[in-house]
């Protein structure tokens, strides 16, 4: 045989096997594509799901109902509203630096139930 051919025949092995490690690849890296395309969608279809919940969860109306039961609040009169100019001139006359330094100085009494006293109460009544 000749030469010439010998090498264009280990030439024409030696491209024939890289064609089917390259196909090989590719078949390879499109069914990872595919399995990452079907959890794009599932996490689509999750991130939706919890969308609607969060949405159904954060009603105001159903917020507002379940403060009422659960924590007895109470809808605000015009009375407990104060302005932000009222405000800040209740705080400016409330807080000279005498006040400031008595305020870090004093212990603050210990109020860490009262806001549960009248939960645990409506509770019981409930029971």
């Amino acid at each position: 045989m000749r030469r010439s051919t010998l090498l264009w025949s280990v030439l024409g092995i030696a491209v024939v096997i890289g064609l089917f490690v390259v196909k090989h690849r590719v078949q390879d890296l499109e069914d990872r594509l595919h399995a990452l395309n079907a959890m794009i969608i599932t996490d689509r279809d999750t991130i939706q799901v919890l969308q609607a919940e969060w949405s159904y969860l954060n009603q105001p109306a159903r917020l507002e109902a379940l403060g009422k039961r659960l924590l007895g609040l109470e809808t605000p009169v015009v009375a407990q509203t104060v302005s932000m100019q009222e405000l800040l001139h209740q705080a400016a006359t409330e807080e000279t630096p005498d006040t400031r330094i008595a305020k870090k100085s004093a212990p603050a009494p210990d109020r860490s139930d009262d806001w549960l006293t009248p939960i645990l109460a409506k509770l019981k009544k409930t029971q």
